[in-house]
């Protein structure tokens, strides 16, 4: 009889053993599952993190590595890019640099780094030939969306439209009333511009002078080597105001080559880059801020001519 008491007490301590060791066993397995659970959750993390890096394109890529987003412009197109010659850096403004600083901020917020506009002032020919060969990130330089240029380069919604303009002397104003009367004169444009192909379709009569900068081509005008400046009326307040000897004449051209739109160039194949530029640029146009732009900076350069 002691022998069967001793063997069931036996078996019950063996039995709370197992039951200890399977609930011990039990705590384990949940404290081990934890870490395991939260390795996965950073994993999964990690990958959605380089799945949205892959979702970018090339230029996105680029400016959020970087924090920089290389624009390309051409100064000396006033109100649009000009150096501003009070400050003690020289530095570019104007409205596409106002433009260029809303959509670096836009960038900002998107990215999730701080984005920081990094300016290559050259000339507009050296401005094409760098968006399409993917050598900078953006172009704002007062640029056309011309259907040649969208072979080579993406183009933003367009954010300013102007008239094709002849400005000339104050003195000879009344010699043009039509376009015929430019037959046999010289007409200063810049080069590789709207401006210069519409002088050289239009004006066939006369000899156009390209030249590498509106400012060149307006000292052309004034100091009596050109007759007429082809100019687009947002660019040539600033030179009316600060110059009254010169004036906009009322020769014309044909209203499908009359207007001018003005938008922005990225490198191909950057529709996300697009994407974000124009809602940037439906903000600042539902906000008035280019209309404020232009003024502000026609005023600017107004008095730098006048300084100058």
């Amino acid at each position: 009889m002691k022998n069967t008491v001793k063997r069931l007490m036996s078996a019950l301590m063996a039995a709370s053993m197992l039951a200890a060791v399977t609930a011990g066993c039990g705590g384990g397995s949940a404290d081990t599952t934890a870490p395991a659970d939260t390795a996965a959750a950073d994993t999964a993390s990690d990958a959605a993190a380089e799945t949205e890096e892959a979702d970018l394109g090339p230029v996105l890529t680029r400016i959020k590595e970087s924090g920089k987003m290389v624009v390309a412009t051409a100064s000396g197109y006033m109100p649009y890019e000009f150096i501003d010659i009070s400050s003690a850096d020289q530095k570019v403004i104007g409205v596409d640099m106002a433009m260029g600083d809303k959509i670096a901020e836009k960038l900002t917020e998107k990215l999730g780094v701080t984005v920081t506009p990094q300016i290559e002032d050259t000339t507009f020919t050296a401005n094409l030939a760098a968006v399409a060969a993917d050598q900078v990130d953006i172009m704002i330089a007062g640029m056309s969306p011309t259907e040649e240029r969208k072979q080579s380069m993406d183009f933003s919604d367009v954010y300013l439209k102007a008239e094709q303009r002849l400005m000339v002397r104050k003195e000879d104003a009344d010699k043009y009333k039509e376009l015929s009367d430019f037959d046999g004169k010289i007409i200063a444009v810049q080069k590789t511009t709207t401006q210069e192909k519409i002088a050289q379709d239009l004006l066939t009569n006369s000899t156009v002078n390209s030249l590498e900068k509106i400012p060149v081509c307006v000292l052309e005008l004034t100091t009596g080597k050109a007759d007429a400046v082809v100019i687009e009326s947002t660019v040539a307040q600033p030179y009316l105001i600060a110059n009254p000897d010169l004036v906009l004449c009322d020769a014309t051209f044909p209203e499908d080559r009359l207007y001018k739109d003005t938008a922005i160039a990225v490198p191909k194949g950057n529709e996300d880059f697009i994407a974000i530029i124009n809602e940037t640029i439906a903000e600042c146009q539902e906000a008035g801020l280019i209309d404020q732009w232009i003024k502000e900076y026609s005023a600017i350069c107004a008095e730098n001519n006048k300084a100058a």
